[in-house]
């Protein structure tokens, strides 16, 4: 017990090393040598912990995810898990630019990719139980990955600011497409259970 503490120590000085250097300059230019100044660790420690300093970003950005999930309720309303969302991203725009300026797009759903596949399967696993109809298993799949690449398409723009709308409209819209579509595609394409 006392060593996954301590682990989790070390991972948490070496994250908070990189989001201060992620405000100072570009993820791109960040080097391990520099975060373990920074922590007073040497580079075997951070090695011991992370594979790479993409590692870590991913591991900071899991760590937030699973603090977002915590926070609402995925079986719910998913309303709440959205405007939560936005919120997030509000709160570490600069964070979260520094990332996308260094990764890119694609870099940067990349890094989201799980978390969004794993919140759509569970908004779409909460409609199925409450409709009393289930898909198949590679057509869930499919749709989470067809909603995960929609949903970071516009929270990319909503990240760059290129969505003027407020918060409460972009969640609106979203809760309004995803509660409407996947519920008409569960009763389409799902199999009742009695």
């Amino acid at each position: 017990m006392q060593y996954e503490v301590t682990s989790l120590n070390t991972k948490r000085l070496l994250a908070g090393s990189l989001r201060k250097f992620m405000r100072e300059k570009s993820f791109s230019k960040i080097t391990v040598s520099e975060i373990c100044l920074d922590c007073g660790v040497n580079r075997k420690t951070f090695y011991y912990h992370f594979e790479d300093i993409y590692a870590l970003l991913k591991w900071i950005l899991d760590q937030e995810a699973s603090i977002i999930f915590e926070n609402c309720d995925l079986h719910g309303d998913f309303k709440e898990i959205i405007l939560y969302i936005l919120n997030y991203i509000d709160a570490n725009r600069q964070f979260l630019n520094s990332i996308y300026d260094s990764l890119g797009y694609d870099g940067l759903r990349e890094f989201l990719r799980e978390d969004f596949i794993y919140l759509l399967s569970s908004i779409i696993s909460m409609l199925e139980k409450q409709e009393r109809y289930y898909l198949e298993p590679d057509f869930h799949q499919f749709l989470c990955q067809f909603y995960a690449g929609a949903l970071s398409g516009i929270l990319k723009d909503f990240l760059t600011e290129l969505h003027p709308k407020s918060h409460e409209e972009i969640q609106e819209r979203i809760s309004q497409t995803l509660e409407t579509s996947l519920l008409s595609l569960i009763r389409a394409k799902g199999t009742k259970v009695s």
